[in-house]
């Protein structure tokens, strides 16, 4: 944790770096390990707004600077003393946050090194694909802190491990690295420290080669289908289906199957 609440004067708490169709999102708290803070809310808030609304944009990257990605809530957020109406007043932006990440249409990967705890590691699974070192440290720390689970932990955990995998994860809160992570399906993918910028920057390449309305249509879908019926994901499906096929992309994938096929003819 930490002892710090704002970046230093004229710092930005997140940089928004966009280079042709991918963007990257840099947490730039590195003194305090890109704790989180409602200046960083504020921050990412906008950024994914503002990506959201751009449609040069295919893939985001979001990672920490300073060797981690985010050591959770700012130690000024606990234990002072304030009352509940105030403290939720802190924890909606914090939700409205991570609603941001999940709710605009381009694929986010996050990068993770160094430490991602508490907020942190809710942040990270925020995204659609959670690249990490080997030796990354995830922790839902909350518990030590006599605290439940924020930032979409109580949704993310049980989605992604199972219920028992995220009691365990968040009644204990043990740290794990990111190789155990990645093998109870927490995170997409662990690769050593030294591999993880090109394994990322291929995963990114990967996706921006893909249809953005077919990727959209994908995240948005898996999303929803979690709060529906079967009957009600047919439905869902068979009306965006009905829209996609009538997309420049598609068309162009299928000639594209076709030519393949008179090749090898």
């Amino acid at each position: 944790m930490n002892t710090e609440s704002r970046p230093a004067p004229g710092q930005a708490s997140a940089v928004l770096q966009k280079e042709g169709d991918l963007c990257t999102v840099v947490l730039n708290r590195p003194a305090v390990m890109n704790a989180i803070g409602s200046d960083m809310v504020k921050a990412l808030r906008k950024a994914f707004r503002t990506i959201g609304a751009d449609e040069e944009i295919r893939v985001v990257i979001l990672e920490g600077s300073g060797g981690n990605f985010s050591s959770g809530g700012d130690i000024n957020f606990l234990g002072a003393g304030r009352s509940a109406p105030e403290y939720l007043a802190i924890m909606r932006p914090v939700s409205q946050m991570i609603k941001s990440i999940r709710e605009i249409p381009q694929p986010v990967l996050c990068k993770v090194r160094g430490v991602a705890v508490g907020a942190g590691a809710n942040l990270a699974l925020a995204g659609d694909f959670v690249v990490a070192s080997h030796n990354a440290r995830f922790q839902e720390a909350f518990v030590h802190l006599g605290l439940g689970l924020d930032a979409g932990g109580t949704f993310f955990l049980p989605r992604l491990v199972g219920l028992a995998k995220a009691r365990e994860l968040a009644m204990l809160g043990e740290a794990i690295d990111g190789e155990t992570a990645a093998s109870m399906g927490l995170i997409y993918k662990s690769v050593r420290d030294e591999a993880l910028d090109g394994e990322v920057a291929d995963l990114a390449k990967t996706l921006a080669e893909k249809s953005p309305r077919a990727l959209s249509s994908i995240k948005q879908g898996l999303d929803a289908s979690l709060d529906m019926n079967l009957s009600e994901v047919l439905e869902r499906e068979a009306v965006h289906q009905s829209i996609l096929f009538q997309t420049i992309e598609h068309e162009q994938a299928v000639e594209r199957f076709l030519e393949s096929r008179r090749k090898q003819d």
